[in-house]
């Protein structure tokens, strides 16, 4: 799976391609679908993400919470190619934040963002869609691996999960290889190329 990150001045979602996050994991299908958009200005990579979903958890809020418990967005992200090692954004409709980074499930590390800002995460939601926007900086990237630039290729998934909703689903972008729900799995990550 590929998709093309390409640069903008800002972001006009109405002409960003979007994928489906259609593969299902190790449910059936369920009523719930997602989708996911990106681009970069060269000093930000902006990210969206969208559901449709008519029951919606959110309840978490507390900076380490489990948002993956509630309605939850995700985006994981290998800057590198070469590198095992990524950051997993997740988000519920609430707007909260799970940041973690390394390079498997057993070695990652919980990062807590004292200014949630430098992110402008912004939720929204209208009859039956929720969503969320994020801006995730380059010298944000470049604390965990310095030699980022917003060119070449990287890796990663966009994921709709919902483990503790009335319906629970796991969605994905690209394809899921394993037999059990997870998706800590740098294996399973899609191509990004920057344009």
């Amino acid at each position: 799976m590929e998709y093309v990150i390409h640069r903008v001045q800002t972001p006009d979602w109405q002409s960003i391609p979007a994928v489906e996050l259609h593969h299902t994991g190790w449910l059936p299908s369920c009523p719930v679908t997602a989708q996911a958009q990106a681009c970069h200005d060269g000093k930000r990579l902006f990210v969206r993400m969208e559901a449709a979903e008519s029951s919606v958890r959110a309840t978490l809020t507390g900076p380490l919470e489990q948002v993956c418990d509630d309605s939850c967005l995700e985006f994981f992200f290998a800057p590198l190619r070469a590198d095992t090692r990524y950051l997993n954004f997740e988000c519920n409709p609430l707007g909260n934040l799970y940041l973690g980074f390394g390079a498997a499930r057993n070695m990652r590390v919980r990062q807590v963002v004292r200014d949630k800002g430098i992110f402008h995460i912004a939720p929204f939601s209208a009859e039956g869609i929720w969503g969320v926007t994020m801006e995730i900086p380059g010298d944000f990237i470049r604390l965990y691996m310095p030699s980022f630039d917003f060119s070449g290729t990287a890796a990663g998934n966009f994921y709709k999960c919902g483990d503790r909703t009335a319906v629970p689903h796991y969605l994905a972008w690209a394809p899921l290889s394993c037999d059990t729900p997870d998706f800590h799995r740098r294996q399973d990550f899609g191509t990004l190329i920057f344009a």
